[in-house]
């Protein structure tokens, strides 16, 4: 269920399967119709997340200003 931007975007990562940039999740999270989001809005969702929640946090920040799901990195 989709009950945040932050599930918007695990949800998008999910079904692409690759690191992706916030500018590509706001655009896919806007296209599929799961959330209202600009890329300013995905970054800083994102970052908060991880910023509080570290390595509980599911997303990871890559290079380039990518996210990625962390179960990806432990894979």
């Amino acid at each position: 269920m989709i009950e945040s931007l932050l599930d918007a975007c695990e949800f998008v990562l999910q079904e692409q399967g690759e690191p992706q940039s916030t500018y590509w999740l706001a655009s896919q999270v806007m296209e599929m119709k799961l959330w209202r989001a600009s890329e300013a809005d995905v970054r800083e969702a994102l970052c908060n997340d991880i910023a509080k929640l570290g390595e509980s946090s599911c997303f990871v920040a890559l290079p380039d200003d990518e996210f990625a799901l962390r179960s990806w990195a432990t894979d």
